[in-house]
């Protein structure tokens, strides 16, 4: 009966999708800041830095933001919800949202391994 069981949630549970697919929202990367917050190597940064813990409130506030968005049906309205993150206009991939370009190194308009 237990086999019966697992096989039943298992499969179930395949069958169902999110409605947005990772490509429009991806829990994995809020869920991945939010933990490195967290994280004890982050807190003694953050300590040492700037004399106080980090409260992760952003972080978590993304990860909630995200998982309301994953539960959309619209893809158009979770991809403007996404963009509001502290993530998407602060962190991310975008180089021009570095908080150490300019300050600590320059930002280049065309990276080093383009060269031709």
């Amino acid at each position: 009966t237990t086999s019966n069981n697992f096989s039943y949630i298992f499969y179930s549970s395949q069958s169902r999708r999110m409605p947005q697919s990772n490509d429009i929202v991806n829990l994995w990367t809020y869920f991945d800041e939010w933990t490195r917050c967290c994280s004890t190597s982050y807190q003694k940064d953050s300590l040492y830095r700037f004399g106080n813990f980090d409260s992760c409130g952003p972080q978590y506030q993304d990860l909630r933001i995200a998982i309301k968005a994953k539960l959309l049906k619209d893809e158009e309205e979770a991809k403007i919800i996404i963009a509001e993150t502290h993530y998407k206009m602060n962190l991310g991939s975008d180089p021009k949202n570095s908080t150490t370009a300019g300050a600590i190194w320059e930002l280049k308009e065309k990276p080093g391994w383009d060269v031709e």
